[in-house]
């Protein structure tokens, strides 16, 4: 994941585009980082759907305050400010 850095709101923003085979990510960080994360649209032995799971991995490396988003949980949406599909 390469960044950039602009000014940020506090709340992650995300774009997703998920294809036959990768879904990518692209995350306007609370800091205004941006950054892109591409995985596997299906992928059922490891997630049950892709767009969900990048959300969560991003999430889990970026989140300001350290909190975990674990697999099989509903994913906190206290810090997201917008997500386009």
């Amino acid at each position: 994941m390469a960044g950039t850095t602009v000014d940020g709101d506090g709340k992650f923003h995300f774009a997703v585009d998920r294809g036959g085979t990768f879904t990518d990510l692209h995350c306007t960080l609370p800091d205004g980082s941006e950054i892109v994360s591409k995985l596997l649209s299906v992928d059922p032995s490891n997630y049950e759907d892709a767009p969900t799971e990048g959300i969560r991995r991003i999430l889990n490396e970026y989140d300001p305050n350290g909190k975990r988003h674990p697999r099989g949980e509903a994913v906190d949406t206290s810090l997201i400010g917008s997500i386009r599909m």
